[in-house]
């Protein structure tokens, strides 16, 4: 009987880990059984800080992710690596700003909207444009193409619309919140 000896390292081994640079924590080394609870604490801790951040910040985490890299290491899938992402919204600052432009300019569209409009009204244009285009085209392959380009070309323009739709209520509302407290 030949006598083997296992090294343990082989089976078990050590992974050394690097914080990135200006990043929080203790740049630690796991063996690979417990890598994944090691990598994962460090990056919930990254979101933890995120979240705190965005909350003294007066905005709020809207979406996050956590990412680990996978890879064999000895006799385990070990997380070699690990990546958080967080989406922060902040709320809108100016709304004074916007209660006094509300007050004295009351019916007069702000730069947005005349953009909105000009661009709405340039659409139109071009659609009708691309309209007699097709009409006056014989080949079916072209036809096809323009009929897609018109339809992507409404369905912005729907967007567009809906989109001042939505922004005007918003106004009236907005009007109405800020009549009530001047």
């Amino acid at each position: 009987m030949i006598n083997m000896k296992i090294n343990p390292d082989s089976i078990n081994p050590l992974l050394a880990y690097r914080l990135d640079p200006g990043e929080p924590g203790l740049a630690t080394s796991a063996p690979a059984s417990l890598s994944i609870i090691r990598v994962l604490s460090q990056e919930t801790g990254n979101l933890m800080a995120f979240k705190k951040e965005a909350v003294q910040n007066g905005g709020y985490v809207v979406y996050s992710k956590i990412s680990l890299d996978m890879q064999k290491r000895g006799a385990f899938l070990a997380a070699v690596a690990g990546k958080t992402q967080a989406m922060i919204i902040y709320k809108n600052d100016g709304m004074d700003k916007i209660a006094n432009e509300k007050n004295e300019e009351n019916n007069i569209y702000n730069a947005n909207d005349r953009n909105k409009d000009e661009k709405i009204e340039k659409l139109k244009i071009l659609i009708d444009n691309l309209k007699n285009y097709k009409n006056t085209e014989n080949d079916p392959e072209i036809k096809k193409e323009l009929e897609d380009k018109i339809r992507y070309l409404e369905n912005q323009l729907l967007m567009l619309k809906l989109g001042n739709y939505i922004s005007n209520q918003n106004d009236v509302v907005l009007g109405m919140v800020f009549t009530a407290y001047f």
